[in-house]
């Protein structure tokens, strides 16, 4: 309990957040302002009562108190301690969607992001694939003083077209209420990636299964990063997760869809296609024929969301234009910023850096420093060709593992939330293994979620 405890603790410090606290990852401290508008004054005059360094200390203080706390239950985990039915659901449902509704979105701006990109397309008729967030500013959109970079959507196609559908019934003008609904999302999605953990874990060690879906749904970084800054990362990996409980209980072509449709959330699980459709090869028979048909249908079956979703934005390469930017080393410009309610930068865009030539030049560049990540893909590879033993729990690890590489060595820049492409996998088995990557996991979100409260300078 003391690691939901700090949690909820989080959550209540960031509705009382004073004004200029701000650290090098940069806030958005209007979110703050807009929760506190739609609650009891109290929470206002405790965010004039309470000064920065107050907070600063606060906040450090309950970063590390829940991950010791979650550090402790993990060990005794790994170690055989089990967890009964009444430490799943009672606990995680009303945690997850208590962080989601109660905790403003002011780690990051991603989730109005989100708004931004579907309102271009409901409101303003424009493409969110190829228009960037300037065009929110030009038109004076009510998202526009939230949003920070200059770029087109980043995102899958399949995570736009649930955006739009969000934002279609959302009220007109509406952005708060739609930004609770992404997080209302992320907390489903968490709630998903702990029950098909249990799932798998149930498969091996029946044991451990309680005790998985609590590991899941406690998990600080998860609930911080998920329900309370509503990062779709978790929705990708409850998608990711689906995937790999249907590839245990035997249904390939399912799991190939699951997994094509995670990737139109972000596009990382792509990486898995081909494994599935080597695993699918060597379940064909001898036939070289057969075995053909099985990995070439594999992976029409896992591309295919990818290119249902884009097709009806489909401009042409500018389409990815987004996805180049963000890619691009992690360095697209920051929009100009204005100030905020808050007294912080959160400003809106001015200006935007086109895609070109040579920014994939720029793009290739970076991934010449990526060779890390493609060595650990060529090992995930021989272990799924050559691994022995349950083949959804060895995809589970070697996704896990290439994942964290893709954030260290690819992605450009250590975002917190990027670790939920890898907690969940690694709390799947009980070894020696998981246990090092679970240790190394968990002092690296302690050190970038501390980092929120690292001021800029």
């Amino acid at each position: 309990m003391i690691v939901a405890g700090t949690v909820l603790a989080l959550v209540a410090l960031a509705l009382v957040l004073p004004a200029g606290f701000d650290s090098v990852r940069g806030l958005n401290l209007r979110a703050a302002d807009e929760w506190r508008a739609r609650l009891p004054a109290l929470a206002t005059r405790a965010a004039l009562a309470l000064s920065l360094d107050t907070a600063r200390l606060l906040f450090r203080a309950l970063t590390v108190v829940g991950w010791v706390a979650y550090g402790v239950v993990a060990w005794c985990v790994f170690r055989g301690a089990r967890f009964g039915r009444r430490w799943t659901w009672p606990v995680a449902v009303p945690l997850a969607l208590l962080v989601a509704v109660a905790m403003p979105a002011v780690l990051s701006t991603d989730v109005f992001a989100y708004v931004g990109y579907a309102r271009l397309a409901v409101v303003h008729g424009l493409n969110p694939h190829v228009h960037t967030q300037v065009e929110l500013v030009r038109l004076g959109d009510p998202t526009a003083p939230y949003l920070r970079w200059p770029i087109a959507s980043p995102y899958g196609p399949l995570w736009t077209w649930l955006s739009v559908a969000v934002v279609r019934v959302a009220p007109s003008g509406a952005v708060i209420g739609a930004a609770i609904a992404f997080k209302v999302i992320a907390a489903l999605g968490l709630l998903g990636v702990a029950a098909g953990a249990r799932l798998l874990v149930n498969r091996a060690e029946p044991g451990r299964a309680h005790a998985t879906f609590v590991l899941v749904a406690l998990n600080p970084l998860l609930l911080i990063e998920g329900p309370g800054s509503g990062h779709n990362d978790v929705a990708m990996m409850a998608l990711v997760v689906a995937a790999l409980v249907a590839h245990a209980a035997a249904r390939p072509r399912v799991a190939a869809l699951l997994v094509g449709g995670a990737a139109a959330v972000k596009l990382v699980p792509l990486v898995m296609v081909p494994w599935l459709a080597v695993i699918a090869a060597r379940a064909a028979g001898p036939r070289w024929p057969s075995r053909l048909a099985a990995a070439g249908l594999t992976t029409a079956l896992g591309l295919a969301p990818l290119v249902v979703t884009y097709a009806p934005f489909w401009e042409g390469p500018r389409t990815l234009a987004g996805l180049q930017q963000r890619w691009n080393a992690g360095d697209a410009t920051p929009v100009a910023a204005s100030p905020s309610p808050s007294g912080t930068a959160a400003g809106p865009a001015t200006t935007t850096r086109p895609a070109d030539a040579s920014g994939w030049r720029r793009v290739l560049g970076a991934l010449s420093h990526a060779w890390p990540a493609l060595l650990v893909f060529l090992w995930a590879t021989a272990v799924v060709v050559m691994g022995q033993g349950d083949p959804a729990l060895r995809l589970a690890t070697v996704f896990g593992v290439l994942s964290l590489a893709i954030m260290i060595f690819v992605a450009g820049m250590w975002f917190p939330w990027y670790l939920a492409w890898t907690w969940p996998l690694a709390l799947l088995r009980f070894t020696r293994a998981h246990l090092v990557l679970s240790g190394f996991l968990l002092p690296f979100s302690l050190m970038l979620m501390l980092a929120y409260a690292l001021p800029p300078g």
